[in-house]
Formats: C-alpha cells, sequence, structure tokens
C-alpha cells in the first residue's frame, strides 16, 4: 500500500467519514502518482473518480473510459474496479454512507481545502520528476526566446511553445505571451496577433503526471534604457529577499509580511497590491495564492513559486525546498543570463 493512501485512509477517521470520492485531476494525479483520468484537456475533473474507504479502494468510471484507463494509467495500489453506463449516474455504483468529496455535491461533505493541506510534502519520486519537468520547460522556453525576432506574433510565440512542450509530453496549462506595451498594461497576458517590436515576457506553466512548475523570461531587442535595467535588477532583488524569507518553520503569513516590507524596502511600497505574488506548487500551478491570512507553515519537500511583479517585468521560477535549502527547479543547462544577488550566506541566481 502507498504511504499516501495510508495518509488519506487516517484522514478519513478524523474528518468522521466512510468514504471518500476524488474526481479532480490534481487529487487523483496525486493519490496515484501520475494518474490523470481526463479527456478534455482543460477540464479541472476527469472522467473516472476513485471512491476510497478504510479498507479498500474502487475506480469507478463509465464503461466507454474504463477499458483505456485499466490499461494506460498507473495505480501504485491494489484497486477493484465498477463501471456504469455512459448515459447512467455514478450514484447508481456508489453505497450508502457520509462520505467527502473533493467536489461540491449535495449530500457530500466538501474536502477539498483538507486535501490540498494532504497533498502537501513532495516524496522522492515526485523530486525527480519535478527537477526532470523544471528543467525541460526552462530549456524549451530558453530555446524559443533565442529564436525570436520582432515581426513574430504573440500567438506564434506561444504556438512554438506549446509545440515544443507537447512532444515530451508537457502540458502547457498556462501561455502567457506579452509584447511591448501589454508587458505594463496587463498582469495576466493572453496572446494576441500582436506583433512583437523591441521586447516580451513570456510564461510558462506547465504540468505533466500532474505537476506544475511555472516559470517567466524577458526578451528584449537593441539596448536596454538604464530605467528598464534598473527595474529588472529591483524585481530580482525583491525575488531574492522573499526567496530568502522562504524558510522552513515559519508561518506563510510571516512570509507574505517580508513580501510586503521588501517592496516598501525597494520603493514600490503597496505595488504586491497590483498582482498575486505566488506560493506553494505541486499538483497545481499554485496550490494555494499566499496571503497575510494564510494559515500553516512552510515545509521541507515543498515546491514553491514566487512572482514579484513590477510595471513592465516580472521575476519567476519554481523552487523545491530541501533538507539544504532553497533549490531552483526551472534552471535549463543553457547559459541564460543571470543576475547574481547575496543574502547572508545565501546565493540566489
Amino acid at each position: 500500500m502507498s504511504k499516501k493512501l495510508q495518509r488519506l485512509q487516517s484522514a478519513l477517521l478524523d474528518w468522521q467519514l466512510d468514504g471518500l470520492l476524488l474526481t479532480r485531476r490534481d487529487n487523483i494525479a496525486w493519490l496515484t502518482e501520475g494518474a490523470s483520468y481526463y479527456v478534455v484537456d482543460r477540464a479541472e475533473v476527469g472522467v473516472a473518480s476513485l471512491f476510497v474507504t478504510a479498507d479498500n479502494v474502487q475506480l469507478l468510471a463509465p464503461d466507454n473510459e474504463l477499458p483505456r484507463i485499466l490499461a494506460e494509467e498507473p495505480m501504485p495500489f491494489e484497486c477493484g474496479h465498477k463501471s456504469y453506463s455512459w448515459h447512467q449516474s455514478m450514484d447508481s455504483v456508489l453505497p450508502q454512507g457520509r462520505f467527502g468529496s473533493d467536489q461540491r455535491l449535495v449530500g457530500y461533505q466538501d474536502i477539498q481545502p483538507a486535501m490540498v493541506a494532504l497533498r502537501q510534502g513532495l516524496n522522492t519520486n515526485e523530486q525527480h520528476r519535478f527537477r526532470a519537468l523544471g528543467r525541460e520547460a526552462a530549456k524549451i522556453v530558453e530555446g524559443v526566446a533565442r529564436q525570436l525576432r520582432p515581426g513574430v506574433s504573440e500567438y506564434q510565440i506561444e504556438a512554438q511553445i506549446a509545440a515544443a512542450c507537447l512532444s515530451v509530453g508537457i502540458r502547457p496549462v498556462c501561455t502567457l505571451v506579452a509584447a511591448d506595451e501589454r508587458i505594463t498594461a496587463f498582469k495576466h497576458p493572453v496572446p494576441t496577433r500582436k506583433a512583437l517590436e523591441r521586447m516580451v515576457l513570456i510564461t510558462l506553466g506547465a504540468e505533466r503526471e500532474g505537476l506544475h512548475v511555472s516559470l517567466s523570461r524577458l526578451v528584449h531587442f537593441g539596448e536596454l534604457e538604464i530605467a528598464l535595467r534598473q527595474r529588472i535588477l529591483l524585481a530580482a532583488n525583491i525575488h531574492a529577499d522573499i526567496l530568502s524569507a522562504t524558510q522552513s518553520g515559519r508561518t506563510w503569513s510571516a512570509v507574505f509580511a517580508d513580501i510586503t516590507q521588501s517592496y516598501q524596502q525597494w520603493g514600490f511600497d503597496g505595488m504586491w497590491r497590483c498582482h498575486h505574488q505566488g506560493g506553494p506548487a505541486g499538483y497545481g500551478c499554485r496550490d494555494f495564492i499566499v496571503t497575510s491570512v494564510t494559515k500553516g507553515n512552510v515545509e521541507v519537500d515543498t515546491a514553491i513559486a514566487w512572482n514579484p511583479t513590477l510595471n513592465g517585468v516580472k521575476c519567476e521560477d519554481t523552487f523545491m525546498l530541501t533538507q539544504n535549502g532553497l533549490e531552483n527547479l526551472t534552471r535549463s543547462d543553457d547559459d541564460w543570463p543571470k543576475i547574481t544577488l547575496q543574502r547572508g550566506a545565501l546565493t540566489f541566481s
């Protein structure tokens, strides 16, 4: 039996539930080490569920979906299965009892917030998968970025990134591209027909086997204006401050207080209000966005993606907090230009 399943079955006692219905793709991927029962790529839920009780697990799926799932999806623990006709409800194969669900269903206890907390902490297999995903995602974005020329559209940049991702089994779940004035105008710039003139911001949220990394890169043609170069340096300094504050055992709310203080220290008091600053990643692009009222503590073996943002610039990578400190996951082996900053004994690039 997997340790994750043991944790989940133990949680059933704490939640005073007879069983638990998991249908969200993030929870399925977490429990099974990478399965994703989806057909529609952008859907939050899959076409099948796992029904977990204190002593067994059942895969519940329509009869037209079950054969592929049994043949191709990972299952790291013993699991039975039940099918039902595609034109019938899953209720036909569910017993009676006190059940929870990761969706808001009538008669079920909503356990999704508790599931996000339960998912925290990456095992050795997940850490290896995270490292591989981060390197490949960075290599893709930086590879596309190096080939760009003025005149290419944001759509074309998105297409190049998507093609490179899909060819290695990465799902580009969030691809943002902003050329020139759109960088400052919009915090989440969905790609358009706009043609690149001088500068572009590329952001990629990449998923594979349920795990997510996020990164952003800036490209500029010609000499940088002094003011722009200074803003890039200031965003990097804020990012370094945030990373330095991200230490095991600290509360998330204390880290957020340091984030607001950093913006103030570098002359941008209150600018953190213009965009979220990120938070822990894992089986979601962000498992949750950190704010002043976020509960809980920073833990080791957690992936974290911060994204400090100033007008026209953003600094974003995904890190993993290990026993030895923060490890940058979204670094390729290529010589992408870096800014190196010190925070005490810590060095951040």
